[in-house]
């Protein structure tokens, strides 16, 4: 065989060299490191971690269905609670409404409202439906089930029951008068304001009443009898066709003794810590009207209203008819102060009262 031939494995060795290194009188390829991102040279990189994305909140949950309430006029007030927020669904950040007449499914709505809404503009005595849905950068809820309530019916609405305040015996000395004071009853969506007031009285347990209208408070009943309960209502009016209701009752004793001045005044000006001028003591006049008298008493107040029980002076029979009296001094500081003569019957129980005019005291 010629030497200029190769065997077919000596040309396949040629050929495999040529594919990898290029052409047998080609120089070496080159080999270049790349400086990795981090880390030292020749360390393998390590991909960056990218975190994924918050989920969008979703849209919110229904609202549950409002609660409803009669308000001013023909108003609803409507309240709510805002929805539950879920995996899937987020915060209500705002509110929308809608009413219609009663089973009607005319709806009127009203955008970006808060709780509690006065819900107005809407006709007395009529049913209403409301619904409720909530809404947020995502969009909104479905509508709430309905609620129905019926507006209050048209004015003028009566007033509400005053409240009494009291009822007691005046300290002018007499034993047929009470005098009943009592607060003005509120006002809400069914009950307007009153304008005017009745009083009626009736022996206590009779429920024979006596009534007196177009009064104010205080009111002073008249012309009853000595030592004898009464019941007292006070019952409020306005425009509407029907007065209120009466409030209710309060019992109430007239004094069962008179008392007036005696001889004897204290003067309007006085010394402090000296004898009343200007003749040293006080004299009053007691009258049993029905209740036995068994004793009086003056005493020094800075008021006239409340009945003094501490500081009592005891006042002693001074053999005139009825007539009660004693020396003593005025008051032991400067002011002005009331001068009140007490009557006593069982047991020391004030039985009648009568208080002076303002004293100044220097």
């Amino acid at each position: 065989m010629p030497k200029s031939h190769t065997t077919a494995r000596q040309r396949n060795s040629h050929m495999a060299a040529v594919h990898a290194l290029g052409h047998p009188t080609s120089p070496p390829p080159q080999t270049r490191w790349v400086q990795p991102a981090h880390g030292r040279a020749g360390e393998p990189s390590t991909p960056a971690t990218i975190a994924p994305s918050p989920p969008t909140p979703g849209t919110p949950n229904t609202p549950s269905s409002a609660s409803l309430a009669q308000g001013a006029g023909s108003d609803l007030t409507v309240t709510w609670t805002a929805p539950a927020i879920d995996s899937t669904h987020g915060a209500a950040t705002g509110f929308n409404l809608r009413s219609s007449p009663y089973g009607a499914g005319t709806w009127t709505t009203v955008s970006g409202v808060t709780s509690p809404y006065d819900l107005s503009g809407l006709a007395a005595g009529a049913a209403i439906d409301v619904q409720l849905q909530s809404s947020n950068a995502t969009g909104t809820s479905p509508w709430s089930a309905i609620s129905t309530l019926t507006t209050a019916a048209a004015g003028p609405y009566a007033p509400n029951a005053p409240a009494i305040a009291s009822v007691a015996p005046p300290v002018d000395g007499t034993n047929t008068k009470l005098t009943v004071t009592w607060t003005a009853p509120a006002i809400d969506s069914t009950h307007g304001a009153a304008t005017g007031f009745n009083v009626r009285s009736s022996p206590a347990g009779a429920n024979t009443w006596t009534t007196v209208t177009g009064v104010t408070s205080p009111y002073r009943l008249t012309g009853l009898t000595g030592a004898t309960a009464l019941n007292v209502e006070v019952q409020g009016t306005n425009a509407a066709a029907s007065p209120g209701a009466w409030s209710a009752a309060t019992t109430a004793t007239t004094w069962g003794t008179t008392v007036a001045p005696g001889g004897w005044t204290a003067a309007a000006a006085q010394v402090h810590n000296t004898n009343v001028a200007p003749n040293g003591g006080v004299q009053m006049t007691v009258t049993a009207a029905p209740t036995a008298v068994t004793g009086a008493a003056f005493a020094w107040s800075a008021s006239n209203s409340a009945i003094p029980t501490t500081g009592l002076i005891a006042a002693a029979a001074d053999g005139q008819t009825n007539g009660w009296a004693q020396y003593f001094n005025a008051p032991a500081t400067a002011g002005t102060f009331y001068l009140w003569m007490l009557v006593q019957g069982a047991g020391a129980t004030t039985t009648g009262a009568l208080v002076t005019s303002a004293i100044t005291v220097s």
